[in-house]
């Protein structure tokens, strides 16, 4: 007898799936992806899957210089890539983004001083600054969380102009982000990244989250 309310949803993908296509425009499913035992056999196909659906659709708004949008999937690549490699810190949402962030370029990883913080309580009345430590949870908390919820920000400009890639004014509370330099950067650290774990030991801590990722969030 089955006792159905002890039953555990299933909820898998298909095996018939497509995972991502190969380079002669192959499918390859998830079934194909379940099967395959070579480490560096996974995580070269997750590369490919987001080189697929996510590098190479992007590419366009580069081109275009499509502000916004661009800068916002550079956010959304930054976190993708934070929840590959980097482990989860259960107090602090942003912690996979700013470790990728930071690697972008160290600046986003520096503390904000004390006036820059007295100029971001200005600028930010209605949201509370808590554990806002570091010009990478900037981004995250008052660009990220915004552009994406409601498509505005404040304290944090895109232009082409201004910058040909980052400008962090301390005095009053304000960074200018090239959204082209914000991109092809994230794009430099996607391939670095890739390619050291590819070549790392077994032991590997980004490694070995990379395949878990596969294993228990793609593949599950």
């Amino acid at each position: 007898m089955v006792i159905l309310n002890k039953m555990k949803p299933q909820y898998k993908i298909p095996d018939e799936i497509i995972f991502t296509t190969n380079y002669e425009n192959k499918a390859i499913t998830f079934g194909d992806v379940r099967n395959i035992v070579k480490e560096n056999e996974l995580i070269n196909l997750l590369e490919n899957r987001l080189d697929r659906y996510l590098i190479t659709q992007v590419q366009p708004l580069l081109k275009n210089k499509c502000a916004f949008p661009l800068s916002i999937m550079t956010c959304i690549g930054i976190e993708t890539l934070g929840e590959i490699f980097i482990n989860k810190n259960i107090d602090d949402s942003s912690y996979q983004f700013v470790q990728i962030i930071s690697q972008i370029d160290q600046r986003f990883g520096r503390k904000i001083n004390k006036k820059y913080e007295n100029e971001l309580k200005k600028i930010w009345e209605e949201k509370s600054i808590s554990g806002i430590n570091s010009y990478g949870k900037i981004v995250y908390k008052f660009f990220r969380n915004n552009m994406i919820h409601g498509y505005h920000t404040k304290g944090l400009f895109l232009s082409y102009e201004d910058t040909e890639k980052i400008n962090i004014d301390d005095n009053n509370a304000f960074i200018i982000i090239n959204p082209n330099w914000f991109w092809n950067s994230f794009y430099d650290t996607f391939i670095k990244l890739f390619k050291e774990i590819t070549e790392a030991q077994s032991n590997n801590t980004q490694r070995k989250n990379c395949l878990k990722y596969i294993t228990d969030v793609l593949l599950k």
